[in-house]
């Protein structure tokens, strides 16, 4: 088992190797697109509030209540789950011009249970991206702040993702208590 020094560490050595040190015009990039949809999203969001689109699949509904039932959104933060349906939607379905193959979407094919984005209600500059990925891939959480990745933490299950989210919201999100 490591040390608690060598874990941060290591955590420190990984987010260095995946998006280096400081500010990145990749993760800048990255966090003004989170940021765009989270706007575009603004009239809906609440603060201390998890919120999900109308028009979800019948697997995607019964994911979105696990999650809603699971994660404890702080009161200064606002959160937002994007089913994979509603992600294929705003990135094929709706593009103009229309791509010249439009692949079909196929619930059973996809790589992940979709994307759970939490920023503060009206303060985009930390913005927390859960990706609730199938295996072969990793259940991850990414924390972005003005244009650096400032925590990345992965999971064996989606289950464990998802319980973890509503701590580490908190942790980035909401003010100590004074």
């Amino acid at each position: 088992m490591a040390h608690q020094d060598d874990t941060g560490r290591h955590v420190s050595e990984t987010i260095a190797k995946r998006a280096g040190v400081g500010p990145s015009d990749s993760v800048t990039g990255w966090q003004e697109f989170l940021s765009r949809i989270l706007q575009t999203m603004a009239p809906y969001l609440q603060a201390g509030r998890l919120v999900t689109f109308q028009d979800l699949l019948p697997i995607e509904k019964a994911f979105f209540r696990s999650l809603h039932a699971t994660v404890r959104v702080p009161a200064p933060a606002a959160a937002l789950y994007i089913a994979p349906s509603v992600r294929y939607q705003m990135m094929y379905a709706n593009q103009q011009p229309r791509p010249a193959h439009l692949p079909a979407f196929d619930m059973e094919s996809q790589e992940d249970a979709g994307v759970l984005l939490a920023s503060g209600a009206t303060d985009r500059r930390v913005i927390v991206n859960a990706l609730f990925a199938h295996p072969p891939c990793t259940p991850a959480v990414d924390v972005y702040e003005t244009g650096r990745l400032i925590a990345g933490y992965t999971y064996y299950t989606i289950e464990e993702c998802m319980a973890a989210i509503g701590p580490l919201l908190q942790v980035h999100l909401a003010p100590p208590a004074a």
